[in-house]
């Protein structure tokens, strides 16, 4: 760890990875061989395995077990090296109830209800499904006696941003931290959990807490990870008011995502 000079926090979808599932080959290259100055921390809205899955896809990080650290669930749930859990943050039973009747008030869009493991879907659009399956995210169709007592995220899927609005504007009144991770997904944590929170808990658990942060992402639920971090990069692809709060703009489809970084960092 003394080698370590920058914290590296990595959202996957839309960043690392671009919404057609496409890895820029310049990228696979430089995480095959990190930096010995970086720590590599991945901050995602994903759960462990299904970040797992769609890594494992493009040949990265295949050793068992995970061998890097990361905030998942938009700090839903944090992993030491090796897949150890540093914090979780579940809903209380009553904001879970209140999101299951939520989810049945609105039986045309898919719920999925993520423990730290797995997800359920209440309500099993053809959509939903089909973003279920597009982005690996070990979720199956459920039943309400399904749900496990401890669920630590709900994501909300449905291609109509009319019917998402009017679910957002339900969730107002709630003790919920709420953010878009792409314009179909609504994603719903316990109140003040973020990627920032949570990263704080796991760089101290890590004794890396005076380093300085690097970030790397695309949506509003990165956004409390730019405030924190002493420098924030957003791909071009990211949506305007994204790319307006970020240091610097990446063009990805050049160079890849890791290359203008690590040439700011003076890595390479």
């Amino acid at each position: 760890m003394k080698s370590t000079q920058f914290i590296l926090c990595l959202d996957i979808d839309g960043t690392l990875i671009d919404r057609d599932k496409h890895l820029h080959p310049m990228d696979a290259g430089i995480l095959g061989q990190i930096p010995k100055e970086i720590q590599l921390i991945l901050t995602t809205g994903r759960t462990l395995p299904s970040a797992k899955s769609i890594l494992h896809e493009k040949g990265l990080f295949t050793e068992s077990p995970f061998v890097l650290p990361g905030v998942f669930m938009n700090g839903g749930i944090a992993y030491l090296p090796g897949e150890v859990v540093c914090v979780q943050h579940p809903f209380s039973p009553i904001t879970r109830e209140t999101l299951i009747e939520l989810a049945k008030a609105f039986p045309q869009t898919g719920f999925i209800f993520f423990s730290q493991t797995s997800g359920y879907i209440l309500n099993n659009t053809p959509f939903a499904e089909h973003i279920v399956s597009i982005h690996h995210l070990n979720a199956r169709a459920s039943r309400i006696s399904d749900i496990p007592d401890q669920i630590i995220k709900v994501e909300v899927l449905d291609s109509d941003p009319h019917l998402l609005h009017k679910i957002q504007l339900q969730t107002e009144s709630l003790l919920v931290q709420c953010a878009y991770s792409l314009p179909y997904a609504y994603e719903i944590n316990p109140s003040g959990i973020t990627k920032a929170k949570t990263l704080h808990t796991l760089l101290n658990a890590m004794g890396l807490i005076e380093l300085p942060i690097i970030v790397a992402g695309d949506a509003e639920n990165d956004l409390a990870l730019f405030e924190i971090g002493d420098i924030s990069y957003a791909p071009s692809t990211a949506l305007p008011a994204i790319r307006d709060r970020a240091d610097h703009i990446v063009y990805v489809e050049k160079e890849g995502l890791l290359t203008p970084i690590l040439q700011q960092l003076q890595l390479c």
